[in-house]
């Protein structure tokens, strides 16, 4: 018997054409490294401490995350992701007084469409991922309060102050004409109740984006009330050419949680510039005023604190960089006497300021 040849190919294309069409998966190992050398003033008993550690701009870390193709435009989708410290080697952390592995990120979900995005477990609320990805200069990535203040993306004052929220769920929606919005809620597990919603407009000419989050208390305090944490803000970034300027304002209010004590208000605003000054370097500024009332529940203690970055990063490769950074925090009148501050900063209780110079190294992989 003859075969014609031209059936006999499209014979042989036939079984390849039904693999191509299977659902596909993959799995990614990824992460960064990040070491520098860092130097701080006014620290403790007015000493100058040096130390060896992650850059105070960029963590650690390593993660492992994947996707499978379920047909029909959907997705399975899931992350693990765990800091590391590079001087000693050590994984995880510990959050509220709990070690935690994978304490970056440990989530899976559905990409429903190419317009929806569903996920349950520990990840980033609505509110964080707007400013991450839309409001600061430094992408919230910095390893300190003396380059990432606390309050400017709404931490969660009830679990250590912690920027990701346990036991979430978090819907994404992407909408024609760079328009995108979430809705996410923390269960009321031992960290509390908390919710989200953000809301934005990312087209290449201008980048806007405005948010709410609210963090509920795991327990009735002392005065007999359920305190909450509550912050809004809002803002953008204008690209112009190869300059990218920032601005974000932001309110956050924290319940007292002791008897005799009142509101603590905290308005911040956020400027920031980022210039591609050359194909491999790239220089950055941050300014973040916090004025601060009420602090620490304590009525009529009011002040500021200024924090202010600058930074340099020059590409080796594609996934090698190296960086230069300086940066200052000042306080006056009441803030002075934050404790937060004061311990998160080794700050000399007695200094008003304390500044410091890094200089490091970050690996891509």
């Amino acid at each position: 018997m003859k075969l014609n040849p031209a059936l006999a190919i499209a014979a042989a294309c036939v079984p390849m054409a039904a693999a191509q069409a299977q659902p596909t998966s993959s799995v990614q190992l990824y992460g960064q490294l990040t070491a520098a050398v860092t130097a701080r003033n006014n620290q403790a008993g007015g000493a100058t401490a040096r130390d060896v550690g992650n850059s105070v701009l960029a963590a650690s870390l390593v993660g492992v995350r994947g996707t499978e193709d379920l047909g029909g435009g959907m997705a399975a989708v899931f992350r693990l992701e765990s800091a590391i410290a590079s001087d000693t080697g050590a994984a995880g952390a510990t959050v509220a007084g709990n070690a935690r592995l994978w304490n970056r990120q440990s989530f899976v979900g559905l990409t429903l469409n190419p317009m929806a995005t569903l996920t349950f477990g520990r990840q980033f609320h609505a509110a964080t991922d707007r400013v991450i990805q839309t409001l600061d200069v430094y992408n919230v990535a910095g390893t300190t309060l003396a380059v990432t203040p606390h309050a400017l993306f709404g931490v969660n004052k009830f679990a250590g102050n912690d920027s990701r929220a346990d036991d979430s769920v978090k819907l994404r929606l992407r909408g024609p004409g760079g328009l995108t919005g979430a809705v996410s809620a923390g269960l009321d597990d031992g960290a509390g109740r908390s919710w989200s919603i953000d809301v934005a407009r990312l087209t290449p000419q201008l980048n806007l984006g405005a948010y709410v989050v609210q963090f509920d208390s795991p327990t009735i305090a002392a005065n007999g009330t359920r305190p909450s944490h509550t912050a809004w803000g809002f803002g953008g970034n204008l690209p112009l050419g190869k300059l990218t300027a920032y601005l974000h304002l932001m309110d956050a209010r924290l319940d007292p949680s002791a008897v005799g004590r009142v509101e603590t208000r905290n308005r911040i605003l956020h400027l920031g510039a980022a210039w591609r000054a050359a194909p491999q370097t790239v220089l950055k500024l941050a300014w973040y005023h916090d004025r601060g009332r009420n602090l620490n529940g304590v009525a009529g203690r009011d002040g500021n604190k200024d924090t202010a970055v600058a930074s340099g990063e020059y590409a080796l490769s594609r996934r090698t960089s190296l960086y230069a950074a300086a940066f200052s925090n000042r306080f006056t009148d009441g803030y002075r006497l934050d404790p937060v501050n004061i311990a998160a900063l080794g700050r000399d209780p007695a200094a008003s300021s304390t500044s410091g110079l890094s200089l490091g190294v970050r690996h891509d992989f």
